[in-house]
């Protein structure tokens, strides 16, 4: 059975992750022997090194093999190699970044950029515009690379795709920015630029706009650890929240559009069906809904702008 080990990085180092590997490089396979456990041992040979100092021939044993791509004698690949004190190098099928030649042309030109790039990295990615639950590019921003250390600034534009590319920088930390477009301003985001490297960085827009409020006793004391739930106006959508020990609750990062808010009293029938939040139908029976209605059909509607920040949805619990 395949198993991909799940391995990630934080890293958006233009996906050569080069913290985590030993040795990078291009190389042909010279030679394919069976090992234990239907593994097989590997002898590369080394054409175009980009990092480390591998052996010629080097040695490396598969790990799931297989799962990788049928191997024989004469492939060409860009191979990314991790290696363990004391332990064999190892191609392993999870979470490993090495492909065949034909399928790296755009990876391989890049380092080769990096080897030759003296001391300067690369900045590049996409401009974004994140909605819900999807997103798409933003085409012809205008892209900043502000440096931080002394402010000097580059500039450049991303293309119809939405992606931009800085010329080489020179290292330190950096602020990006793209401009509006339209009526779209994506928020600011970084880079720490150092010699022969490649990042990738995306910008984008999160929402920023917020509904919050209390609930509350009659005599103004707060009613704490009551559910709370905002709903999309067309039930598309829903979260839940629970109220705090000063019954006061906040749905943060919300994009603009039409809610309703409700809360769910101590003793009413618990929301089996929603916990948590996101696409589907939400639960159809609260306590109270914003404006005092006990009925869905009578909620109040609220209408929310971009980036409005609402912190004055108070609920009054009846008398228990």
């Amino acid at each position: 059975m395949c198993v991909r080990s799940g391995l990630t990085s934080d890293l958006k180092d233009c996906g050569f992750r080069s913290d985590w590997y030993a040795y990078v490089f291009v190389g042909s396979i010279s030679a394919i022997t069976p090992a234990e456990n239907d593994e097989k041992e590997i002898q590369i040979i080394p054409e175009e090194v980009f990092h480390g100092n591998p052996a010629r021939p080097l040695t490396v044993m598969t790990s799931q093999g297989a799962c990788l791509p049928k191997l024989k004698v004469g492939d060409r690949w860009l191979f990314f190699l991790r290696q363990e004190k004391g332990k064999p190098i190892v191609l392993d099928y999870g979470g490993n970044d090495s492909i065949p030649v034909s399928d790296a042309q755009e990876q391989i030109e890049t380092l080769r950029r990096l080897v030759n790039i003296g001391n300067f990295g690369i900045v590049r990615g996409h401009v974004m515009q994140v909605r819900e639950f999807d997103g798409e590019t933003v085409p012809h921003a205008h892209v900043v690379a502000r440096r931080e250390s002394d402010g000097a600034q580059f500039a450049t534009s991303a293309d119809g795709d939405g992606r931009y590319e800085f010329e080489p920088l020179p290292p330190g930390e950096y602020k990006i920015t793209a401009g509006r477009v339209g009526s779209y301003q994506p928020d600011d985001s970084g880079a720490r630029v150092s010699a022969g490297e490649c990042w990738d960085v995306t910008i984008s827009r999160s929402p920023h706009a917020r509904i919050g409020g209390h609930v509350r006793h009659a005599d103004g004391s707060p009613v704490s650890d009551v559910d709370v739930i905002i709903m999309s106006a067309d039930n598309s959508w829903y979260m839940t929240d629970r109220a705090d020990a000063h019954g006061h609750f906040r749905f943060n990062s919300l994009d603009p559009g039409e809610y309703v808010v409700a809360i769910n009293l101590p003793g009413a029938p618990p929301w089996q069906d929603g916990s948590g939040g996101g696409p589907g139908v939400a639960p159809k029976t609260a306590s109270m809904y914003f404006g005092g209605a006990t009925q869905r059909s009578g909620a109040l509607v609220i209408t929310l702008t971009a980036d409005e920040k609402r912190d004055d949805l108070d609920f009054i619990a009846p008398p228990q």
